[in-house]
């Protein structure tokens, strides 16, 4: 028996068909463009491009667009189905295409036989990612869980019942009338020259504000001012990229590459090259295999080399470099699933694209992801392309206007051999002209305008502007810089354009700007926890918590701070810098001391328990400054060696003590913590002779 549910996700998979059979008595290059004068149809009738009649129910199960047909996978209309789902597929295990799925532990089996599978062209090796479309034949695939392919294999079965049959009949009658519905609606409708159709469930084009719009089946405008934009890589082969333009395409997203030193996409430089002679706007994307921020900035640095490689400057971009998280299958590694371990990730690839010029950057991913393992504010921030094959967009926290919904995996377009992602790219709110730019009389140009749209434009933090660019074209001086409603963009040659806002400006303006000691920004700010933000500039860091306190760490001192773990391992500032005398220089920070001495690579830190230790045996001017970082030393014990002692502590905060002098020197002449293990006193002076006690025996000095 099937549930009314089941019932339901078959009409809404039956209605999908019909449609489609009503676009099929129009010329593909003449799908109508009917005007919707409502941002919003809740409820009643409206005409789609296709020109089906399309009922809006609100009493629809339907909330998060994921209707799923009665052959097809979950999430993925265009998969089929596997018959059975092996007992060796746990409900856990994520799907990663119609034959394939992935265990928790990382191993990749057949779906409906459970056997490993080992082919390294499709799994990769421990030290060789694989390409991820392998597994696939090239075809986009959102993953999905097996519980899910499991409950719609049985749906599917169910279905198979003289009851289901029954109810499909009188759809097919209800969808025949609609037909003849849409043919009628035809005669009157505008004609637009282009091919993108509407996907299986029913999202559509339309228009807006009298400019072409995309919809969900209910239609709820995603987006106006709207592009017909395609995804491509080498699987499409050698596109003839003329047709595709005639037929429609206004723009193109490039796969660039996947993870960190493999070769580039093989058609990544024709795609390039044609886009360009032909004019068609494109933009990047790039699949990330990475499981730590390091590896992530390897990512980073490995895209910015192959865009040099192919030509591809910032002004090319008509569409962001996209950074493509996905949960990926690779054989020893595991992606990972904490969302800030993810935000970690991000925040390096974004800062090597950034430091090489390219400011205009996006994230794609699908919308189970982006509720999992990318849950993260910043990331969410970021996000402006998302991958949905569904009725509608189930992501709705999108931080800008202008956004891409990858609607549909099985494309057809003139000169593609084979299906292709098609996509809706535009504005949610009217932008002004056509442009990104706000309706303002001041015009916001080159490298200045790409970061400001980037970061939102008039929605940004910065919000509008409110005068026109000033620049300095003096030879060896070349500068520009252009104020906002809160905030300024400034621009060199050297270190691009960034925003400057907030209590991070007003510390800026405090050192006298780009004249001061910390030179031009190098980086956008950048969000942390607990209320910290930080701005990197050419000399130096800008720190602020909250709205009133503010504090920076330059030269040596921002090294020093860097290579001993920076802020995850130190936290922020509390203190300006302090000379401490014979050119060693200190700063404060949450959980340690940063150390740095001029005109030399010592870059220490003292944390916690050792720093507390430090103090508590008067500081500087007993102990010098450190010379080595900390060391555990096993048994509970910690270790630094300052100029003139060694700090330790033991157990925590419990004991804290220092070896100095001819006792530290004696010490280790006896054979140190191996022989004779930590100090478990104090020095103490027995008149012409110092004793102090430890382990596994005493030391004695004059």
């Amino acid at each position: 028996m099937v549930s009314p549910h089941h019932v339901l996700k078959i009409v809404t998979a039956l209605s999908a068909v019909a449609l489609a059979a009503s676009v099929a008595v129009t010329p593909a290059y003449a799908l109508q463009d009917i005007a919707i004068e409502d941002s919003v149809a809740q409820s009643g009738s409206v005409t789609a491009d296709n020109g089906a009649v399309m009922q809006s129910d609100d009493q629809s199960d339907d909330q998060t667009g994921d209707q799923q047909s009665q052959d097809g996978m979950p999430d993925n209309p265009n998969a089929k189905l596997p018959d059975t789902v092996s007992d060796e597929i746990s409900d856990d295990a994520t799907v990663v295409s119609e034959d394939l799925a992935v265990t928790p532990e990382g191993k990749v089996k057949n779906i409906e036989t459970g056997e490993i599978v080992a082919d390294p062209t499709l799994v990769g090796t421990q030290d060789q990612q694989p390409d991820p479309l392998a597994k696939t034949n090239g075809e986009s695939f959102i993953p999905v869980s097996a519980e899910d392919v499991k409950n719609a294999v049985a749906d599917a079965n169910d279905a198979n019942s003289a009851e289901v049959q029954s109810e499909q009949s009188s759809v097919i009658v209800e969808q025949s009338s609609m037909k003849s519905s849409a043919q009628s609606t035809q005669s009157n409708a505008k004609v637009q020259t282009t091919k993108f159709e509407s996907n299986e469930y029913g999202a559509h084009w339309g228009t807006y504000n009298n400019s072409k719009a995309f919809f969900d089946y209910q239609n709820n405008m995603f987006v106006q001012q709207a592009k017909g934009v395609i995804d491509v890589s080498e699987w499409q082969g050698d596109i003839d990229w003329a047709k595709a333009k005639a037929d429609g395409v206004e723009g193109v997203i490039i796969r660039l590459g996947y993870g960190e030193g493999n070769n580039a996409d093989k058609k990544a430089q024709r795609n390039i090259s044609e886009c360009k002679k032909l004019g068609i706007p494109f933009g990047i994307y790039w699949y990330s295999y990475a499981d730590t921020p390091s590896l992530a900035k390897e990512e980073g640095a490995d895209v910015v080399a192959k865009l040099k490689q192919f030509g591809v400057n910032p002004s090319d971009l008509a569409y962001p470099v996209y950074y493509d998280l996905e949960k990926w299958t690779w054989e020893g590694h595991q992606p990972p699933t904490d969302p800030n371990v993810y935000n970690n990730i991000v925040n390096n690839w974004y800062s090597a694209l950034q430091s090489a010029g390219y400011k205009n950057l996006g994230v794609y991913s699908y919308t189970s992801y982006l509720r999992g393992p990318l849950k993260h504010a910043d990331i969410y921030a970021k996000t402006a392309w998302v991958a949905q094959y569904g009725a509608r967009m189930g992501f709705d926290s999108f931080s800008t206007n202008s956004r891409g919904w990858q609607y549909t995996s099985s494309g057809k377009v003139d000169g593609i051999s084979g299906n292709v992602d098609m996509n809706a790219f535009g504005n949610k709110e009217y932008v002004n002209g056509g442009s990104s730019n706000s309706a303002t009389s001041y015009e916001v140009k080159g490298n200045m305008g790409v970061e400001w749209r980037s970061i939102g434009a008039e929605k940004s933090v910065i919000g509008k502007p409110i005068a026109n660019e000033v620049c300095d074209w003096t030879q060896g001086r070349v500068n520009c810089y252009q104020n906002f409603e809160n905030g300024a963009i400034s621009w060199t040659p050297s270190t691009g354009a960034h925003y400057t806002t907030g209590a991070i400006r007003k510390e800026w303006a405090r050192r006298n700007y780009e004249h001061g000691v910390l030179g031009y920004p190098i980086e956008d700010e950048k969000k942390l926890s607990n209320d910290w933000k930080y701005q990197r500039f050419q000399n130096g860091d800008i720190w602020s918590r909250g709205t009133k306190e503010s504090r920076i760490v330059l030269y040596n001192l921002r090294d020093s701070f860097y290579k001993n773990g920076g802020y995850s391992s130190l936290g922020g500032p509390v203190a300006d810098e302090e000379s401490m005398g014979r050119g060693w220089w200190r700063q404060r920070f949450q959980y340690g001391d940063v150390w740095s001495k001029d005109g030399t690579n010592y870059r220490f830190v003292i944390k916690f328990d050792l720093r507390d230790s430090w103090n508590q045996h008067r500081g500087f001017s007993w102990l010098g400054a450190p010379v080595a970082n900390e060391e555990n030393m096993g048994n509970g014990y910690w270790r630094q060696r300052c100029e003139n002692g060694d700090v330790w502590t033991r157990n925590g905060a419990s004991e804290k003590y220092i070896v100095m002098l001819n006792l530290r020197k004696e010490y280790y002449a006896k054979g140190g913590f191996s022989k004779l293990g930590g100090p478990v006193s104090e020095e103490r002076n027995l008149g012409s002779i110092w004793r102090q006690d430890f382990q596994k025996g005493s030391i004695y000095a004059h």
